[in-house]
């Protein structure tokens, strides 16, 4: 109770603080000669409706067997966080710093609670940065456009997700390249002792309508065992990743990533025994996302498609989740004062292995958004 009321308390304060800032696309809470402190986020209320289930109305990734509408409405996806900045140290280094929470809880619908989501500094100097802490992944390391805040195409086509590292990045004239060592987060891989390592070089092309385009790279050692058997299976992930700009108001994003054994980035692809060869095996998979979307002043649309294809039938049990798919369209009406609706329908298709019928369902959410 006393963390509920807590939550509340600070979620009052911060619609409070950004309710007088309207104009804004963050709230300046403090500026002085040495650092600055600015506040951004978003309340968001979502609300669901499907046809036939999914893995979660509050996360959906894919379709699930069987029958029966459901529905959700939800605040716990909204959003807000700190972000430091100015601080100069000796030698002309600066400091910088962020720290983003949400509200979501994957196993209830409406009891809020704090879950950090960035928690990192910065020390840069020119066209060097150094990152400490938790943030996104630089393996596969775009997002979508879309209303599915926490499913995120998650198992279905994107990769990317976030984690404590160390970073060190570089950018020159028309590329940028970063290196980092990460928690690898799951048992097996912590076991092995060895940090999961990522590396994306990008490249950026054109003038005013700059093209963007990356590729990404991960290895880790993920370690298992059964009785008389330990092996240690490898992370390996390559992706390609691309930002083009059409016109000012069109452009075309996405990723395409393969490897095996990448369940560490929120893929499908896990470990497998291989009894014949007395051995484990990390799972082949292939995803890719991609969406074309329009901006204007008021109005923004998005339509994609996504897929995740575990490649090898043999390391999928009967009946168990081989492939995963969607298209999505949606729409965003920007009211003004920081307040915008959005509407965005997906269709899940997922195929089970030796399953003839493919699982369907139909989805759609309406949101309401303030952002500051």
């Amino acid at each position: 109770m006393e963390q509920k009321t807590s939550v509340w308390i600070l979620c009052l304060a911060l619609f409070l603080a950004a309710a007088v800032c309207q104009g804004h696309a963050a709230v300046k809470i403090f500026d002085s000669d040495e650092y600055s402190v600015d506040l951004y986020g978003f309340f968001k209320l979502d609300a669901t409706v499907q046809d036939n289930p999914t893995n979660s109305l509050l996360a959906p990734r894919y379709a699930l067997p069987g029958d029966g509408s459901t529905t959700s409405l939800t605040a716990m996806n909204s959003r807000f966080g700190l972000k430091f900045s100015g601080l100069k140290i000796t030698g002309g280094w600066k400091v910088g710093g962020n720290l983003e929470f949400d509200l979501f809880d994957g196993s209830s619908r409406n009891q809020m609670k704090f879950r950090a989501r960035h928690a990192y500094l910065t020390l840069s100097k020119g066209s060097t940065t150094f990152l400490a802490g938790q943030y996104w992944d630089l393996f596969s390391p775009i997002g979508p456009t879309t209303l599915m805040t926490n499913g995120y195409l998650w198992n279905t086509g994107n990769l990317g997700f976030r984690r404590a590292q160390i970073r060190y990045s570089v950018s020159g004239q028309g590329f940028d390249l970063a290196l980092s060592l990460s928690d690898p987060t799951i048992a097996g891989a912590i076991s092995t002792g060895m940090p999961l390592a990522q590396a994306r070089l990008g490249i950026t092309l054109g003038g005013r309508a700059k093209t963007k385009l990356g590729v990404s790279a991960a290895y880790g050692r993920d370690r298992h065992s059964a009785p008389g058997l330990e092996t240690d299976v490898d992370i390996l992930g390559l992706s390609l990743d691309w930002i083009v700009p059409a016109t000012n108001n069109w452009v075309l994003k996405g990723e395409f990533g393969f490897g095996k054994n990448l369940s560490v980035f929120l893929s499908r692809a896990d470990v497998v025994q291989n009894a014949a060869a007395d051995e484990f095996a990390g799972m082949k998979v292939m995803s890719f996302w991609t969406e074309i979307l329009y901006t204007a002043k008021k109005t923004s649309f998005w339509l994609g498609y996504a897929f995740e294809n575990l490649r090898d039938d043999d390391q999928v049990t009967a009946g168990g989740l081989q492939d995963t798919s969607c298209i999505l369209a949606g729409v965003q009406y920007h009211a003004g004062g920081k307040v915008s609706f959005g509407l965005e329908y997906t269709r899940f298709l997922s195929k089970y292995n030796q399953v003839s019928d493919k699982a369907s369902a139909n989805q759609f959410i309406l949101s309401v958004i303030y952002g500051f």
